[in-house]
């Protein structure tokens, strides 16, 4: 079997699209999509990705999406790849305002006129401040997803792949989290590196980024305008009354077909 894919990235967060609003992609709708998710997300082996993305009508809004990790695992909420689709439905129709549901809720998303894309995430909540975690103080954040926010000096020794998984996979959690060293650059900027669940070490992650900020306001480090400097690029977080404004450049790198050995 062929399928149809688009790949996209925003900030280096990667993503296989499958756009189930082209026709040929229906005959796709009984595959096990968490196998097909760690397939095609294989790097060397596979087209190699964060994620796969299914993207698919829905009567009542303009676009329905849902997302599994690289590992197969499904992920509630992901702000890259909402930005992404985003995009997707701009081409198909012109429009620059969307509302995409996700398992995180309904989602409202802009085409801004510099073709960059923002996306209002709602707002996130302190599910637990100042919260120890192996040798680590931090805030878990709960923005469609949970995030874990460990404030550091430095990022040079790179703590999110020295910990990152340990720290994913703790039995201090109720489930897996994404985890993020966050080093405070001024009021306005702070640089983050990232550990996401069901991915490992990623170039960026927009709910990541929304969260950081979010810790960050909490405990009086930041304003409520934000750049986040990731390994990938940046982002800018406006932290609104109307909920966590992510904004920032999405890229269709490529399309393809992919020969899937049923």
């Amino acid at each position: 079997m062929l399928i149809p894919f688009l790949k996209m990235h925003a900030q280096g967060n990667d993503f296989v699209i499958l756009d189930y609003f082209a026709p040929e992609s229906f005959a796709l709708a009984k595959l096990d999509f968490s196998s097909v998710a760690e397939e095609l997300c294989k790097p060397h082996f596979g087209i190699g990705a964060d994620g796969l993305v299914l993207l698919m009508p829905n009567e009542s809004c303009d676009a329905q999406m849902f997302i599994h990790n690289a590992d197969g695992s499904t992920a509630e909420m992901c702000g890259s790849a909402l930005r992404c689709v985003t995009w997707i439905l701009h081409q198909k129709t012109g429009k620059k305002e969307f509302r995409v549901q996700t398992e995180a809720g309904l989602k409202t998303c802009y085409v801004n006129e510099d073709n960059t894309i923002t996306v209002n995430l709602g707002m996130p909540s302190m599910l637990k401040s100042a919260y120890q975690v192996m040798d680590f103080t931090g805030d878990l954040v709960e923005i469609g997803n949970q995030h874990f926010i460990v404030w550091v000096n430095s990022l040079k020794d790179d703590p999110h792949l020295q910990y990152g998984s340990a720290i994913e996979h703790h039995k201090g959690f109720a489930q897996t989290v994404n985890v993020h060293f966050a080093v405070l650059l001024n009021r306005t900027a702070v640089a983050i590196k990232i550990w996401e669940k069901g991915c490992g070490a990623t170039l960026a992650c927009g709910t990541g980024a929304s969260a950081t900020v979010f810790s960050g306001i909490a405990k009086g480090l930041l304003d409520n305008e934000v750049e986040v400097l990731m390994p990938g690029g940046i982002v800018k977080i406006n932290a609104s009354e109307s909920g966590y404004l992510l904004s920032g450049e999405v890229c269709q790198s490529f399309q393809g077909v992919y020969n899937w050995k049923i």
